[in-house]
């Protein structure tokens, strides 16, 4: 419990400290990358994080074109589909941007190949980073800005907090006391570990998260350790497509407690992994799918 209390304290204490930061009234990136704070009204978006942040704070007439992954959905579906999709977000083709004649640029950290050149063409750029909760919140309120949609981005930051805040004091009433793991992949299997965004939420979740005992960034899961560490759920998300190949490729896992009640399940990827507000929609979420699991175990 105090090591819970601990990480929430520092949760909101760190609030200030962001991947995205204004300072002399410019926004500046984890890249050195410098754009005036003002409004911008052509916006070229190549990260689905941030896409998704404009659709909820009512800025998508900013948009005038999108990059996404491969096979990626991005929120709302049924708007974002009908958007100018100008490739995939990491390898974008260079001409379909100067077609669109943006204002600002934001890239992905993965797709930053193309920063020079459109910085030769006077054309400002940003880098979206959001490796935490709180650079989540503190980009919202800047998208807002950017935007010109401060109002719509403040309501959501404040209804976002208060959520949190409703969460963290049911966690800190009735703890849920399970140990458990977001799984990467399944064979092998490996799991995301604290300093990661599902990582993040299993901590705000207090959770003991099996896999931060491990080295590595994505550390693989031997039977051996599953078997030792025998944890109450294991939860499937980017690589995994259904829930039912995590048992069959490793079958050791019906030994565990997870195993054994059923609770090896699967989460949405594009809520968990992706920089968007709509991870603490998955917070939530998982907190309630979890909370049945605590009880059974009470019971």
């Amino acid at each position: 419990m105090i090591r819970y209390l601990i990480f929430i304290l520092f949760f909101y204490l760190t609030t200030f400290i962001s991947a995205l930061t204004i300072r002399d009234n410019s926004i500046i990136d984890d890249f050195g990358n410098t754009i005036p704070l003002k409004e911008y009204k052509k916006v070229v978006i190549l990260d689905p994080g941030v896409v998704e942040t404009f659709y909820m704070i009512g800025a998508e007439d900013k948009i005038v074109a999108i990059g996404s992954g491969s096979k990626t959905k991005i929120y709302p579906e049924e708007k974002t589909i009908k958007l100018k999709n100008i490739g995939h977000m990491v390898n974008v083709n260079f001409e379909n941007i100067l077609e669109c004649q943006p204002d600002l640029v934001i890239l992905n950290p993965m797709g930053t190949k193309t920063k020079d050149k459109l910085l030769s063409f006077n054309i400002p750029v940003i880098v979206n980073s959001a490796r935490n909760f709180n650079d989540i919140l503190n980009n919202i309120e800047i998208y807002g800005k950017l935007t010109g949609n401060e109002h719509n981005a403040q309501v959501l930051l404040t209804q976002t907090r208060k959520n949190l805040e409703i969460l963290k004091n049911k966690i800190t009433s009735k703890p849920l006391n399970l140990k458990g793991g977001i799984l990467y992949s399944t064979s092998p299997m490996m799991a995301f570990k604290r300093n990661s965004l599902p990582g993040e939420i299993l901590s705000f979740l207090n959770i003991q998260n099996i896999s931060d005992k491990l080295s590595g960034n994505k550390p693989i899961i031997s039977q051996e350790y599953i078997l030792e560490e025998n944890p109450d759920f294991l939860a499937g998300a980017m690589m995994i497509k259904n829930s039912e190949d995590i048992i069959n490729k490793n079958p050791i896992l019906k030994e565990t407690k997870a195993g054994k009640n059923n609770n090896v399940f699967l989460i949405d990827s594009t809520k968990t992994l992706r920089g968007s507000p709509r991870i603490f929609q998955a917070l939530e979420e998982l907190y309630n799918q979890l909370d049945k699991i605590s009880n059974e175990n009470i019971n």
